[in-house]
């Protein structure tokens, strides 16, 4: 028997721009474990269909807490609060693309294959650090609150907190879980 395609991708869609500018703090952390069945990640492959990886945050230490999200069409944001550094302390931003005017690659780190990473030049913002991840169909932008000179071990803390998973990981759970198709990269063709 198959389902009704269209009702049900309707919701989703539905879901994706309905939250537009939503701020949702009671949300569960948007971890890295486990993540494929969490609607933050399936919302966030919605809003940036584009995107081959969607962020997500590695087990915080102690001191970090997740404080929020919005998702909105084209946009998905999350910030983390540092009982160190304050609020706000790091905001996660993915879009399609991103402006790297002025900006210079660094090596990645750790990243996954295909990642290529920009640290912005602080003319702008002297007491902040911006980097942004750039891959295939997508940008997120990281938003320290701080530098490394002002805080050096929470900078290497901080660092270490950003993850990325595959949107292959939330197209295959929506296919196998609901046998619908979550359009966009990594995925099969979507109808109309």
């Amino acid at each position: 028997m198959r389902r009704s395609r269209t009702g049900a991708l309707g919701l989703v869609a539905a879901l994706a721009l309905g939250v537009t500018a939503c701020t949702a703090s009671h949300y569960e952390q948007v971890s890295c474990e486990g993540t494929y069945r969490q609607s933050i990640f399936i919302l966030a492959a919605e809003a940036v269909p584009s995107a081959t990886f969607i962020p997500c945050i590695e087990p915080l230490p102690a001191g970090w807490t997740y404080a929020g999200s919005e998702v909105g069409s084209g946009l998905v944001r999350f910030w983390l609060d540092s009982d160190r550094v304050g609020k706000r302390a790091i905001e996660v931003t993915m879009s399609a693309d991103c402006d790297l005017a002025g900006s210079v690659e660094v090596p990645p780190g750790n990243g996954p294959i295909g990642l290529r990473l920009y640290e912005g030049s602080g003319m702008n913002h002297p007491d902040e650090t911006v980097l942004y991840y750039v891959f295939p169909g997508g940008c997120v932008t990281s938003r320290l609150s701080f530098t490394r000179s002002s805080a050096p071990s929470i900078f290497d803390e901080a660092d270490r907190l950003l993850g990325f998973t595959p949107r292959s990981v939330y197209t295959e759970g929506v296919q196998n879980d609901e046998g619908l198709t979550l359009c966009g990269a990594d995925a099969p063709p979507c109808p109309g």
